[in-house]
């Protein structure tokens, strides 16, 4: 008698009940099985849509299906089918809905946790949308870890236990889109705090110059530490990241302390373990990579929010080229060579813990150059929204909605003002005394709060200049300087390149000038 076999399958954990899926792009449904063929329905009300059988390769299988327009109600249906005489495996998802899903990525201030954000209480007092649906990654730093994560792996809607530690922006952003749209929207939360950019790319991205940085300085940090050592001593680390004594005093942390608690805060924590760098890091190059993006790829998405740089301030000088780099990979990765992508700023910071803004200057003009290098990436300002002492800014739904915003104007198409302030040129005024500096995207005129004049640097021939006055004037701003300057040498304009200042000047939707240095 001859023995059947038993038939395994099995989708990756995104495929789940109450799941969106793109709407108007290709339908990509994978999984493993040992069966030779399988076969995917997707059903609505009305009854079967779509019906395709596909052959399975070395145990794994990958359905393409037409697109398919914005709805709800839909059911989902993977069943395998074998000559071996084996009973066929079947998963069915249901209530699935088809709309816009956007991937919320980046490090701890796009995974900075809704019941962080300053405006918590307001937000989870709001009626719930039950067209917004979350799913939060699992975070797994490296591949057999076992975490007990249970505000991740499923979809939920707002009210959930899991939606008070999803990403406050991502949230945010689609409070603002949905109801724009009138179409499900899905946020995947894919994130980690402390991450570099390059924990996020291929090997094959990195192994180039001048990305290959980040990999030789991988490389020095682990080359005399014996294996088994580094093992035993990252286990160590991860007991202490997971215990519970450090989840409740880091959730005092994310709250925010003065600079004077954070620096008794250090002293008492001086001895706990450290995770070490290495083969079980979150921060290892390409580590999360492969742990957690993609565990979601290729899903066809409609774009990403990108919040991360805070950890790259270091190699400030390549930011942009490897903005460049982690775009292509993310769209390479995704499957569509023009992948939306919308991305913040780093805000004004001086000082949290040990760390320190001072790069952070030169690191926003760089993040600013990548915007006009790379093609259908945008960037946000929240220059107004720092935080001296901590380098979690606390309001993230204003992030939220200017990504929004962002989003409106230049993915959804909509004739709108979704650009942050930026320099266009510089000359004098008439009068000699004036500088009058035109600006793109203020549209309608500008605002002024207090203290523009401080945000000033201007020098003459390596002379510097007093500012005694600015104001508006249209579109421009006009900065009258204390005394007439020389008519002959070169002018040099900084504006707001100081770690932390508070950037008071916006257009008519709300937002700031970016920081920059012109010269004239």
């Amino acid at each position: 008698m001859k023995k059947e076999s038993i038939i395994e399958l099995s989708l990756p954990l995104i495929f789940q009940d109450r799941m969106v899926l793109q709407r108007e792009k290709p339908v990509r449904i994978w999984g493993e099985t040992n069966a030779a063929l399988v076969n995917v329905t997707l059903s609505g009300k009305s009854g079967i849509i779509e019906q395709k059988s596909v052959q399975v390769c070395a145990g794994r299988f990958m359905c393409e299906l037409p697109a398919q327009p914005a709805g709800t109600g839909f059911s989902l249906s993977v069943s395998t089918a074998d000559e071996s005489g084996g009973d066929p495996a079947k998963i069915l998802l249901q209530d699935i809905s088809f709309g816009d899903i956007w991937l919320a990525c980046g490090q701890s201030n796009m995974e900075y946790f809704l019941r962080y954000d300053a405006h918590w209480n307001d937000i989870k007092k709001e009626p719930v949308n039950p067209d917004i649906h979350m799913y939060n990654v699992p975070q797994i730093a490296y591949e057999g870890q076992q975490r007990d994560l249970p505000d991740s792996g499923r979809w939920f809607v707002a009210g959930d236990p899991a939606w008070a530690v999803f990403s406050a922006p991502g949230y945010c952003f689609a409070q603002v889109i949905q109801p724009e749209t009138g179409v499900p929207t899905g946020v995947i939360g894919c994130n980690w705090g402390g991450t570099s950019a390059v924990a996020w790319m291929r090997e094959e991205d990195l192994n180039k110059e001048p990305f290959n940085v980040y990999l030789k300085e991988y490389e020095d940090a682990i080359k005399d530490i014996d294996p088994d050592v580094l093992r035993e001593e990252s286990m160590k680390g991860w007991a202490f990241e997971e215990s519970y004594s450090h989840a409740l005093e880091w959730r005092t942390m994310m709250y925010g302390l003065t600079r004077e608690e954070q620096i008794e805060w250090m002293e008492h924590h001086a001895q706990d373990p450290v995770l070490p760098l290495g083969p079980y890091h979150h921060y290892r190059p390409s580590g999360l990579y492969h742990t957690m993006l993609e565990t979601i790829a290729p899903l066809s998405v409609k774009g990403v929010l990108w919040y991360q740089g805070e950890s790259d301030n270091a190699h400030a000088d390549i930011y942009d080229q490897l903005m460049a780099a982690l775009v292509r990979c993310f769209r390479e990765t995704f499957e569509d060579e023009d992948l939306p992508f919308l991305y913040v700023q780093l805000a004004p910071y001086q000082q949290w813990l040990d760390d320190t803004g001072e790069n952070y200057p030169a690191m926003r003009l760089v993040q600013d150059r990548a915007s006009h290098l790379i093609d259908n990436a945008y960037m946000t300002s929240i220059m107004d929204l720092g935080d001296r002492y901590d380098i979690h800014p606390k309001f993230k739904r204003e992030v939220g909605q200017r990504l929004a915003l962002l989003a409106l104007g230049k993915v959804y198409g909509r004739d709108i003002l979704c650009e942050a302030l930026e320099i266009s040129d510089a000359a004098w005024d008439a009068d000699g005394q004036s500088i009058r500096i035109s600006l793109h995207h203020a549209e309608g005129g500008l605002t002024l709060g207090n203290g523009v004049t401080e945000l000033f640097a201007i020098s003459q021939a390596g002379r510097a200049l007093t500012v005694s006055a600015v104001r508006a004037d249209g579109e421009s701003l006009v900065v009258t300087l204390e005394k007439t300057a020389p008519t002959e040498g070169k002018v040099r304009i900084e504006f707001a390149m100081e770690p932390y200042c508070e950037v008071q000047i916006w257009n008519q939707a709300g937002l700031p000038l970016k920081s920059f240095v012109y010269e004239f």
